[in-house]
């Protein structure tokens, strides 16, 4: 199994390079198959936020279970996308997501 490295975009983009100190990226090592697991739960992400973002006249903006529901669901998502990253990521990426706390705060709100 032979990892390449790759930098993951706060947009979610996956780049073979630095993209610079413009924008933090997590560096990661992953092989070709766990890439494109990564990219297909980016892409799970987005295609959510679409929905959301199109959907100006649904009633269920005023239905709270429904909001919830989508909540939860990008909720896991994006804890399912952090932990991937962290998993694959180098120590670097592992200390910087440690350090926003954001699996533990996103584990907290998904398990209850």
């Amino acid at each position: 199994m032979v990892r390449e490295t790759y930098f993951v975009t706060p947009k979610g983009e996956l780049h073979e390079t630095n993209v610079g100190t413009q924008m933090n990226a997590f560096e990661i090592r992953a092989t070709k198959e766990e890439k494109m697991e990564l990219e297909r739960t980016i892409e799970k992400l987005r295609s959510q936020k679409y929905v959301q973002q199109n959907d100006f006249f649904s009633l269920n903006h005023y239905n709270e279970d429904e909001v919830d529901s989508h909540r939860d669901w990008t909720d896991e998502a994006i804890y399912e996308l952090y932990e991937m990253i962290y998993r694959l990521g180098i120590d670097k990426t592992k200390v910087q997501i440690d350090q926003m706390g954001v699996l533990s705060a996103l584990n907290h709100n998904t398990r209850n």
